[in-house]
């Protein structure tokens, strides 16, 4: 789908704000964090596993990973998926979790209130996407950490609950 430039809503109506239909799942709310203005930095008080990339890391700025070189921290890392951006965003959320490790984030969420950009999630149902049509005896083949959005911590949000 692509982004609107207008939209004309309660409070926004005297601002542009950027608004997008029908994608109000896991990738829309991650979007959505995203344009609110918070940008993921590496956590210079954790050490990821794999030494490669964390030499890698350590030689970067203090600036946002989104403004590092995706391509050369991405390079030679392996996982479930064939965008290696994907793979590098995964690994630094997750490190070692396709062997079955649940080791801290080397990422920490910062908000930038100046680079935010107003926007709005339309979508046709509950935030969240099909994950609320499922039985709650349904399981994924995902470990539930990977279900981790970004600034959202699993187990704080599931506690208590069957799934």
């Amino acid at each position: 789908q692509r982004l609107k430039r207008r939209c004309h809503i309660g409070s926004f109506s005297s601002r542009s704000v950027i608004y997008w239909r029908n994608r109000n799942g896991p990738s829309g709310i991650c979007l959505s964090y995203l344009l609110s203005g918070y940008k993921p930095y590496l956590d210079r008080k954790t050490v990821h596993p794999n030494p490669i990339l964390y030499r890698k890391l350590q030689e970067m700025n203090v600036k946002s990973i989104s403004f590092q070189d995706l391509e050369y921290l991405s390079e030679g890392l392996e996982g479930r998926s064939r965008n290696p951006v994907a793979v590098l965003f995964d690994t630094l959320l997750h490190p070692n979790a396709d062997f079955g490790y649940e080791l801290p984030s080397v990422l920490q969420w910062r908000r930038d209130k100046t680079q935010s950009i107003p926007h709005l999630v339309l979508g046709r149902s509950t935030p969240g996407g099909a994950w609320h049509a499922m039985e709650g005896s349904m399981l994924t083949i995902s470990l539930g950490i990977w279900m981790e959005l970004p600034g959202v911590n699993y187990r704080d949000l599931t506690n208590g609950k069957r799934r």
